[in-house]
């Protein structure tokens, strides 16, 4: 099979590159010949221009003499050269003479594309092939589209001034005969195209007129590879020089190598046969040492889905039995030290959130007691009454008995004592504002959530910007997640530092410090309820910060 696929890729690679060859030299010999007609009417166009009649005809008003002596002179070339449709000879006053060419209407041919094309460029030989559409027409009933038409300007020597243009129509003929002689491979042909991208000439055949001129725009010719109507074709083309004209050979890729495909199909089916037999009398053999294997592959995979219970039961003690043995061993060993992994993880994780409980910052405790002490001298007894019940509602539900976990109501209630506590202290600097679905109310959440997220917002916000600040909080539900919202209209957070804090809660970092109410709050969350829940901060600078806590429904 490998070597029938590679030999036969480098046989059909052999094959294209001989075909290209191959082209490239009827190419050659095509433009050759073409070259050679080119050359050969130029020279004619150069001997006309010197005749001495013709020279005289340049004048303005020639005489009918003179047209009649120049019409010999061209009679000479269009006997001689069989080739030669016809010869217009115009002059630059719209004075023109010719030999089997005539004028349709009576409009000036110096006004004619061809000649204005032929004043342009004086020194160069145009070609034209779409001769569709001029003031002349051949007296012989000659068809336009097998006339390849050649100009060129007759200059004067002295004054190198445009004296007028000489017209030669060619027969196709002599091109057709050399194009259509050509044969590459079965359906291969030649065809000419001018710089528009027009087929000047080419052998009958659907597929030259698929082929798009943009394939061909290149000015160097590698070969082009393209696929048409299902079969894919291979282009080579040289450019003329001066006129932008291309020869162009097309050959099909598929009939090139049409029996090195055969060759490769017929190798490939004897070797699918030769390997079908081969499986089946190697599956059949091996079958024995296989099973085995297999059974102990699948046990493996339930290892992998998470299974322990199974293990592998051999009849015999050969080298899948004693493999089957270590494996029992090995599953033994991973149950133990899952296990224990699991309860060294779980004592861990208990830790750390008695660790991370027992860090709760405890300094407004101290600044609470002062402000007691103070209103003692200055009030009276019932507004020390109204706070000491709202720090003793504050120790009583963030104790709840030793558990972490309470209900919504309870959190708002706690976070409002705090709330109150504060108000006394800055009575002319804070106000506060509490919304809670009543529908979310039941809900149970980690305890001691809000209240480092209010303390927070006042110590690092209002209490650093000048003003009255509000601090607004809400509990809502989203979905299948509850919102705890805190937001303070107090000095905002810097775009920098605030992004440092958000990657602090996202990542563990070196910067735990920085925001450390905000850090271990974050930290009880994910540790509790995992690591796609927690806190994110919204600031504006000036403006105010938004602290989100996010957490899943539990009504247990």
């Amino acid at each position: 099979m490998t070597l029938g696929i590679f030999g036969g890729n480098m046989f059909k690679s052999t094959l294209e590159e001989e075909t290209n060859r191959n082209t490239d030299q009827m190419i050659d010999q095509v433009w050759n010949n073409i070259e050679m007609l080119i050359q050969m009417n130029d020279n004619i166009m150069y001997y006309l221009s010197k005749e001495e009649a013709v020279k005289q005809f340049m004048k303005k008003n020639p005489s009918k003499k003179l047209k009649t002596a120049v019409n010999e002179e061209m009679e000479i070339y269009t006997d001689r050269h069989p080739e030669v449709a016809g010869i217009l000879l115009v002059n630059k006053y719209g004075d023109f003479t010719s030999r089997e060419i005539d004028r349709i209407s009576r409009d000036p041919l110096t006004k004619e594309s061809w000649y204005k094309k032929a004043v342009q460029s004086p020194e160069t030989i145009q070609l034209i092939s779409n001769s569709i559409g001029r003031n002349i027409k051949n007296t012989s009933n000659y068809q336009r589209n097998n006339v390849l038409t050649l100009v060129k300007a007759v200059v004067n020597p002295t004054t190198k001034e445009v004296q007028g243009v000489l017209l030669i129509d060619l027969k196709l003929d002599s091109i057709k005969e050399v194009i259509e002689s050509v044969k590459i491979g079965k359906s291969g042909f030649i065809f000419i195209m001018d710089e528009d991208g027009n087929v000047v000439y080419s052998p009958v055949n659907p597929i030259v007129y698929r082929i798009h001129p943009d394939w061909l725009a290149a000015k160097e010719s590698p070969p082009i590879e393209k696929e048409i109507e299902g079969s894919r074709y291979q282009f080579i083309y040289n450019t003329i020089p001066d006129i932008g004209w291309k020869i162009v050979g097309v050959f099909s890729i598929d009939e090139t190598t049409e029996v090195v495909s055969d060759v490769m199909w017929f190798t490939f089916g004897i070797a699918v046969i030769t390997l079908i037999i081969g499986s089946i009398v190697s599956v059949f053999f091996a079958s024995t040492i296989t099973k085995p294997v297999n059974k102990l592959k699948t046990l493996m995979r339930n290892v992998e889905d998470g299974r322990f219970d199974m293990r592998f039961n051999s009849k015999y003690n050969d080298e899948i039995g004693q493999l089957g043995n270590n494996y029992n061993r090995m599953i033994q060993e991973i149950e133990r030290l899952i296990q224990l992994v699991y309860m060294e993880q779980k004592r861990k994780r208990e830790a750390e959130l008695k660790i991370l409980q027992a860090q709760i910052n405890p300094h407004f405790l101290y600044n609470t007691l002062d402000t007691i002490q103070w209103m003692a001298y200055e009030y009276k007894a019932n507004k020390i009454v109204e706070l000491v019940n709202a720090l003793t509602t504050l120790f009583r539900i963030g104790l709840n008995k030793g558990n972490e976990i309470i209900s919504v109501e309870d959190e708002v209630e706690h976070v409002e004592s705090y709330l109150i506590i504060q108000m006394t202290r800055y009575e002319s600097k804070l106000e506060y504002e509490i919304n809670a679905d009543k529908t979310v109310k039941e809900y149970k959440v980690l305890k001691l959530i809000l209240q480092p997220l209010v303390e927070n917002a006042i110590y690092h916000g209002i209490r650093n910007k000048r003003g009255k600040g509000k601090i607004t909080i809400l509990v809502t539900q989203k979905a299948d997640m509850l919102i705890l919202e805190v937001n303070d209209t107090g000095i905002g957070i810097q775009k920098d530092v605030l992004d440092r804090l958000n990657d602090t809660l996202k990542n563990k970092t070196d910067e735990q410090k920085k925001g450390f109410g905000l850090y271990n709050v974050s930290e009880r969350i994910k540790l509790t309820y995992g690591s796609e829940y927690g806190l994110e901060v919204f600031s504006e600078y000036n403006e105010g910060t938004t602290v989100i806590a996010k957490l899943p429904i539990k009504k247990k």
